[in-house]
């Protein structure tokens, strides 16, 4: 006699790897797009990179298109089912255009500035809109502390 078995069950632990959102203020300045991806995921507990860009302003001051350019970068934990508190620390590269102090040129300084953020995030292990808001504090230039906070609205798939 021979027998066979076959059983099947529902992966459970299914979640979105993947998530697109707006930030207004933030680590990114006044406004940015971002996209973030998991890249490891225990029960509830998520660690994810983040990318984004940002401008300031999109002409200089002699009306020229040369953009101030923006790169928020950073690791993000954050623990929960649905609500989550989320943890961040990472770098914003900033390309920004200012005067040449001798012939008053337009001139691109490159400036990286670390952040830390923690926050509060709305966001569905199987995909959907994602809510998230925190509290920013920003290192600019590696020297001066700026208090910033950020909130967030995008679709995680």
């Amino acid at each position: 006699m021979i027998s066979h078995e076959t059983l099947s069950q529902k992966d459970s632990t299914h979640f979105t790897r993947n998530l697109i959102y707006l930030e207004v203020a933030g680590v990114g300045g006044y406004g940015s797009v971002n996209y973030e991806r998991v890249i490891y995921s225990k029960k509830y507990l998520m660690l994810a990179m983040r990318f984004g860009m940002s401008s300031y302003h999109i002409k200089d001051y002699t009306n020229k298109f040369n953009p101030d350019i923006l790169i928020p970068l950073s690791i993000n934990g954050f623990y929960g089912k649905n609500h989550k508190i989320e943890l961040d620390v990472g770098q914003t590269f900033a390309n920004i255009v200012h005067a040449d102090l001798s012939g008053f040129k337009p001139e691109r300084i490159t400036n990286f500035h670390t952040n830390f953020s923690v926050g509060y995030r709305y966001q569905k292990n199987t995909g959907g809109i994602v809510f998230r808001c925190a509290y920013n504090l920003i290192i600019e230039f590696n020297r001066y502390f700026r208090h910033w906070a950020g909130i967030s609205f995008g679709y995680s798939f």
